[in-house]
């Protein structure tokens, strides 16, 4: 488990994230500010770890509203 809110590589600190996705191999995620990144990972589990651990809403999981209703 990861204690520190500061990724190595990542210059961006946790209480800056809003949200995230991971695709193929690319993290896309959006900072509170509205700015979208994108960031390649070394290890992409202990990455996605670390932005669990940090609450950072990862928004490819079902969060009980569906698809369609997102689109309205």
């Amino acid at each position: 488990m990861m204690k520190t809110n500061t990724y190595p590589a990542f210059p961006y600190h946790a209480s800056e994230l809003s949200a995230f996705l991971f695709s193929i191999d690319t993290f896309i995620v959006s900072l509170k500010n509205g700015q979208i990144i994108h960031f390649v990972a070394d290890d992409a589990d202990a990455f996605k770890q670390w932005l669990y651990e940090k609450g950072v809403r990862d928004i490819n999981k079902d969060d009980g509203v569906s698809v369609i209703m997102r689109s309205l």
